[in-house]
């Protein structure tokens, strides 16, 4: 008995703390992956991967940020490089390196607009 009780109380933790991605977080995963894929006429198969792959960058850094407590503009770039240079590994190894940094090279486009 005591050690259910003391499983439970190890496991809630953790789905309560997991990182759900905010719905600007969704919307803006969203608004480069359609622009990234209409540029690069992506299938619908590579269009899922690379959302994935951009959602999963964008509240990995977000995390990241909060749970240090960032606020200075440098710290957080370091935060961005990082998540990046994840992103841009994880591509690599389904689109190959160049199409993979053509790929988040037009994500960065569609952030500025």
């Amino acid at each position: 008995m005591k050690k259910t009780i003391l499983f439970i109380f190890l496991i809630i933790p953790v789905f309560v703390f997991a990182q759900e991605p905010t719905k600007n977080q969704i919307k803006n995963a969203e608004k480069i992956t359609n622009y990234v894929a209409e540029k690069h006429s992506l299938s619908k198969k590579d269009k899922k991967i690379f959302y994935d792959a951009t959602l999963n960058q964008i509240v990995t850094n977000a995390a990241e940020i909060k749970k240090q407590g960032i606020t200075d503009t440098e710290a957080k770039r370091v935060v961005y490089r990082k998540g990046y240079n994840n992103i841009k590994e994880t591509l690599s190894k389904k689109f190959g390196n160049q199409k993979a940094v053509a790929l988040l090279k037009s994500g960065n486009e569609a952030r500025r607009q």
